[in-house]
């Protein structure tokens, strides 16, 4: 018979340390640096800086990237030109090189292959294929400067250059425009969280990282005491807000011409994390295959910082690190879901339990069951994990499984181990 099923929270790790490989298409920073003419690669948290391009324009500005195919997009308005490299920085090809008047900034639609930039000069934002091909203007607007998608909601929003204003429309046809900001000095780096609920900029002028709820409502003051805060990403899953910093009003602000971050609500203090020449924008690699990088992402790199170690539960909701590494849950935000949970239906069990969305391969886990608790085995299974290019976990695995057995009880586990 199929005995009574008990979940014992009782987790095993086994693990050992060993050094981590570098590698290019993971948990990485691109940004343009206009000083240096440069795209320079870097880690998540700013360390081991390099030059990926070094000859890449002679004004480098927006920048962006598509993990799945490991290319990226950049935008030169000293030439007036767009280019495609590989993420290893081969291959730099122009793909738009014609009637550009001044490319700023640049985003992408990854489910269509489709870019995006702002045309300053032109007062236009426009799109084509990755390749070039099928370009068209899709909305005519004043010194368009910085933009972001919502593919959520299905709209585009932009800053002008110097109106001190910030705009949405649809993003099919351009239509439906509303001017969502308004008397802001000089608007900088839009983006928007559609999950969160919020869209965020910098107002180079203002010295601020700012931010307003998609629905309305007041403006927030998330970084203050800057000097002329630029480009702006977000890293989303792991509640990251980054910017650069050019430095050119050379005010002694905070962070000048360097690349920061802090949490996506300010409630964290900023951290400077790399120091360059004149910064202009960034994009993330988010993508992370060792516990090494996914520390890089979500913890100060200052050291010492305890929060970081392995066996380490800074949220204080049970779970230590290396499980919610693998569990891919925010190891900063306690949340009160078991790890592993297991409901008797029918002749069958239900197992559900979550596993990190991303390519990791410094450690696995296993389900293993027991009836005495001292003589474990490893449940026969192999539960689907898809190709992923994003971070939008972590996946949630449910599987239903038999196990014979003249025991009334029985006990299941997660067992982690590393792989090295």
């Amino acid at each position: 018979m199929i005995g009574i099923i008990k979940f014992v929270k009782y987790l095993t790790f086994l693990f050992s340390f060993h050094l981590m490989t570098w590698s290019v298409s993971a948990g990485k920073m691109l940004i343009s640096d206009r000083g240096a003419n440069s795209i320079i690669i870097t880690n998540l948290d700013g360390s081991d800086s390099r030059t990926l391009i070094p000859a890449a324009g002679t004004n480098v500005r927006g920048i962006a990237i598509d993990m799945s195919l490991n290319v990226f997009f950049y935008a030169d308005n000293g030439t007036d030109v767009i280019y495609k490299a590989n993420l290893d920085g081969s291959e730099k090809v122009p793909i738009i090189s014609s009637n550009l008047g001044f490319p700023a900034d640049i985003t992408i639609d990854p489910r269509f292959k489709k870019i995006y930039w702002c045309d300053r000069n032109n007062d236009k934002i426009e799109s084509s294929d990755y390749d070039g091909g099928n370009r068209s203007t899709l909305i005519n607007t004043e010194s368009p400067y910085y933009l972001d998608l919502d593919l959520v909601n299905n709209k585009v929003y932009w800053g002008d250059f110097s109106g001190g204003n910030i705009f949405r429309a649809n993003l099919d046809d351009g239509k439906e425009i509303e001017n969502i900001v308004q008397g802001l000095i000089r608007t900088r780096g839009v983006k928007v969280d559609p999950y969160g609920g919020y869209y965020y900029w910098c107002d180079r002028e203002s010295h601020k990282v700012q931010r307003k709820a998609i629905t309305g409502g007041e403006i927030e003051d998330l970084y203050t005491g800057l000097d002329t805060p630029h480009g702006m990403t977000l890293d989303i899953k792991a509640r990251k807000v980054y910017w650069v910093d050019t430095g050119t009003n050379s005010i002694g602000g905070i962070g000048a011409k360097a690349v920061s971050r802090g949490d996506m609500n300010g409630s964290g203090p900023q951290e400077i994390l790399v120091n360059m020449s004149q910064p202009w924008d960034l994009t993330l690699d988010t993508r992370i295959s060792n516990y090494s990088e996914w520390t890089q992402r979500r913890f100060f790199k200052e050291l010492p910082n305890l929060n970081n170690e392995l066996r380490a539960d800074p949220d204080n909701d049970g779970k230590d690190n290396l499980l919610e590494y693998l569990s891919g849950t925010n190891p900063l935000i306690a949340e009160n879901v078991e790890p592993l949970s297991v409901t008797k239906i029918g002749q069958t069990n239900e197992l559900i339990y979550r596993v990190n969305s991303q390519p990791i391969n410094d450690y696995k886990l296993r389900i293993e069951h027991s009836e005495n608790l001292k003589e474990w085995i490893t449940l026969d299974h192999d539960h689907q994990r898809p190709e992923v290019d994003h971070d939008f976990g972590p996946m949630i695995i449910k599987e239903r499984i038999e196990i014979q057995t003249k025991k009334k009880s029985r006990y299941f586990r997660i067992n982690i181990e590393s792989t090295k």
